[in-house]
């Protein structure tokens, strides 16, 4: 299991006193004890990779805001983003999503219910392979050329 796998990695890190892997995983961890004690029940893997995801998300906004103010601060998240990276499935190009998206669009009509429609239908397949933010814009794209 995933989480075992960033466990594993956690106190090796912590063994060899690897502060920028053990904080990453760390996060993840805390993250996912607290899904899993919201009531959740057992974590699974894709639990797992939506919280890598959201901790990449929140690293990479920390690296953009500390760019010019304090690089260290910078560098330390863009560390931590190359940590967490190792553990997302294989992520998907642009031109893949569209395929996906073709392929679940089972509408005639071009409105915003059809859009919304398949977002809802290939945001499953997305998770942790794709970022989120960028599926609107490709549905929009899609259902323009349609």
């Amino acid at each position: 299991m995933l989480l075992d796998e960033i466990r594993s990695k956690f106190n090796e890190a912590r063994k060899t006193k690897d502060d920028i892997t053990k904080s990453a995983l760390e996060a993840v961890i805390a993250s996912v004890l607290l899904k899993q004690k919201s009531g959740k029940g057992e974590v699974t893997d894709s639990d797992v990779v939506e919280c890598v995801s959201k901790e990449i998300k929140v690293q990479t906004e920390i690296a953009e805001l500390y760019k010019e103010k304090d690089i260290n601060t910078s560098n330390i998240a863009s560390g931590k983003i190359a940590v967490l990276k190792e553990f997302l499935p294989v992520q998907l190009t642009e031109e893949e999503v569209l395929a996906l998206i073709k392929e679940k669009d089972i509408y005639e009509d071009c409105s915003p219910k059809t859009k919304g429609m398949i977002i809802k239908s290939i945001m499953p397949l997305l998770v942790g392979k794709f970022d989120k933010s960028k599926v609107n814009g490709l549905v929009e794209e899609y259902l323009k050329t349609k």
